[in-house]
């Protein structure tokens, strides 16, 4: 019986450790109002957006719809992708990431 108390405290106290970890990977946020209609008019981000352009972030739906996708041209310069990789271009960066969840894997530099 004292085996069975043990482990039912010590689930007990476990279970507010597994239950911070849920939203932990949640880093999708939406852009301003102000930022969001300076994106539709074309105009560039600012650099403090920009930043937001790093490896292990969630690309934003925002940033996603303003992303276009590759030429096969600029495509060709890189390793070919596995399935459900997907390579954008946002102003002067490409971006890897993976289609499904959005997550940035690479982020390049254009050269000017």
């Amino acid at each position: 019986m004292k085996k069975y108390l043990i482990l039912l405290l010590c689930l007990v106290m476990l279970s507010p450790v597994y239950a911070k970890q849920k939203g932990k990977g949640q880093k999708h946020k939406k852009l301003p109002p102000g930022l969001a209609k300076k994106l539709e008019r074309g105009q560039s981000l600012p650099p403090g957006w920009q930043k937001k352009l790093a490896k292990g972030e969630v690309l934003s739906d925002e940033l996603y719809g303003h992303a276009e996708p590759l030429t096969e041209k600029e495509k060709s310069k890189f390793p070919k992708s596995s399935v459900g990789i997907e390579l954008l271009k946002i102003e002067n960066k490409i971006i890897r990431i993976m289609g499904a969840t959005r997550t940035i894997l690479d982020v390049f530099e254009i050269g000017k």
